[in-house]
């Protein structure tokens, strides 16, 4: 996938840390047929997109709608939420004291754009993109996935950091699907990772009323 369909500019945006994060809203969208009205940044990191966000407001002619999906890995929801609350503290946005559970949307202030966010996996759990894609692998499966990723550990095999465990389990089952190794958004497409998940249906209908 060309790496441009990551690096949109225009009237509606979705702000996202990196490419994987890109692919697989990008992968959703077309599982859920939802409407080309928005593109997608990829910053590069947490840090890059909470920068962007602020640039883009800031500007002389900012966005009309500008989306933003982090992580909600450090270490917590409340902490990520206090980054963005924290950044956003100059403008006049009345943001709420936690993030909404079904995605934040925000109504514009003066001549300011609609903002909305999500905090990876769900608004309400600590985790990132891996944990949101974890639900979209059967029980069963991930169960077989972390009991290997278990065993490696005990042999001494892995070096993955403990906040890297989700990353680790989707990779794991992921190795053993055709093709094996696929990237997170090329697994939606092929149903490797079946979007069909509550948690996925969210996100969705947030972007869909975001971006309406």
């Amino acid at each position: 996938m060309s790496q441009e369909w990551c690096k949109h500019v225009g009237e509606k945006v979705l702000l996202v840390e990196g490419q994987n994060d890109c692919h697989v809203v990008l992968a959703l969208c077309g599982a859920y047929a939802v409407p080309k009205t928005f593109g997608i940044y990829a910053c590069g990191s947490d840090t890059q997109a909470l920068k962007r966000i602020n640039a883009l407001i800031s500007g002389a002619e900012p966005p009309v709608v500008i989306g933003l999906v982090l992580d909600a890995d450090k270490p917590d929801v409340a902490t990520r939420w206090q980054s963005i609350q924290d950044k956003l503290k100059q403008y006049d946005y009345a943001l709420p004291a936690f993030p909404e559970p079904a995605g934040t949307i925000i109504e514009p202030v003066s001549e300011k754009p609609r903002l909305g966010f999500w905090l990876m996996p769900n608004n309400r759990n600590q985790g990132m993109l891996e944990d949101f894609c974890l639900e979209m692998i059967l029980p069963k499966e991930v169960e077989t996935a972390n009991r290997c990723v278990q065993i490696a550990e005990a042999e001494g095999c892995s070096s993955f950091k403990e906040v890297h465990r989700s990353k680790a389990i989707v990779h794991t089952y992921l190795a053993w699907q055709d093709e094996p190794g696929k990237p997170l958004g090329q697994a939606i497409t092929a149903n490797s990772l079946r979007p069909n998940t509550t948690t996925a249906q969210i996100f969705v209908d947030w972007l869909t009323q975001l971006f309406r």
